[in-house]
């Protein structure tokens, strides 16, 4: 293969050692050029093209969030990705509403791990390059419009359920529901453009809804309003839910009218150009047992291998049919 077919590939960081680890990795499967700094890197990307952007976080005059979400202004068409630790809170966070990366990598990194997930990025770049379209936001700026989309919120808390409804007068098909089996009825019933949940923790009911439905309905965008604090729980709401945003609560009304209006603009991008909801494909999860069940509610097994789904995932069935 010619250098000039493989994918391009950007490392940032001021750390010339790692910057030669990622060199030496990357080495013979992708054309890669290095940045010492954000500045430099941005440089680059606004005179050259690049398949996927790899980011190191702790970097001084410009962090890693900060890069990518000007490089996502720069070069849109490159796939985003951020090397940082999880006790890193405000990085994981900013790296959901800012950046919004592609995969979050944890340091220190499993070598395999960051090969596949490279792979999967240019891959996902070069699919998506041709049918790349610059989408304008189809909402009025002062936010007088109605909206007839369907939005589903998911949450415990009913008082959570109120604000939503409360700063959103102009939407029409608000749903709310505290229980896991009407949220997946209201999803099968009728075509949800946003879902908004709140997360408890990794293994949660919240999280495997998640997981479910941006696998088996990409064109939904899923909101998280909840007071999670663990970085790990943010970290794996980017690999494995490719989630829109990460709202802390409580949040004020005019933010979450804001956020809303924005994921319903980034919903009808996704209807509009199909080909973009593998740009944010969420990848396969390190929970076993929930792929299991997963894969045996999609028919995806061969039949003497499904499980049977009964107890606290029994619903995922329903939403494959």
């Amino acid at each position: 293969m010619s250098n000039a077919s493989l994918p391009r590939v950007l490392c940032v960081d001021d750390e010339p050692g790692l910057l030669r680890s990622l060199r030496w990795l990357l080495r013979g499967q992708y054309e890669v050029a290095v940045a010492g700094s954000g500045l430099d890197g941005l440089a680059l990307l606004s005179a050259e093209n690049f398949d996927v952007v790899i980011s190191d976080q702790r970097m001084p005059g410009m962090t890693g969030t900060e890069f990518l979400e000007r490089a996502k202004q720069v070069s849109p068409r490159s796939i985003r990705l951020l090397l940082t630790g999880y006790s890193d809170f405000n990085a994981v966070l900013s790296s959901v509403n800012e950046s919004e990366v592609f995969r979050f990598i944890s340091k220190p990194w499993d070598n395999q791990k960051l090969l596949d997930t490279v792979s999967d990025a240019a891959r996902v770049a070069r699919m998506t390059q041709t049918s790349w379209v610059d989408c304008q936001d189809t909402l009025d700026a002062d936010g007088s419009d109605t909206f007839h989309e369907g939005v589903l919120v998911f949450d415990n808390d009913s008082k959570a359920a109120a604000q939503w409804q409360a700063s959103i007068k102009t939407a029409t098909n608000i749903v709310c529901t505290t229980d896991i089996g009407e949220a997946v009825n209201q999803l099968t019933r009728q075509k949800m453009a946003v879902l908004i949940t709140d997360i408890q923790g990794a293994r949660s009911q919240q999280m495997d809804l998640i997981r479910a439905v941006r696998r088996n309905q990409p064109q939904v965008v899923v909101l998280v309003y909840s007071q999670e604090r663990d970085s790990a729980v943010i970290g794996r709401l980017i690999n494995e839910g490719q989630i829109y945003r990460f709202i802390a609560k409580p949040a004020g009304p005019e933010y979450l009218n804001r956020t809303l209006r924005s994921a319903l603009t980034r919903h009808r991008q996704l209807l509009a150009v199909p080909e973009r909801t593998t740009r944010h494909r969420a990848q396969v999860s390190d929970d076993l047992d929930f792929e299991i069940d997963f894969a045996s509610a999609g028919g995806q097994l061969p039949l003497a291998m499904r499980k049977p789904l009964t107890g606290a995932r029994s619903w995922l069935q329903r939403l494959f049919h």
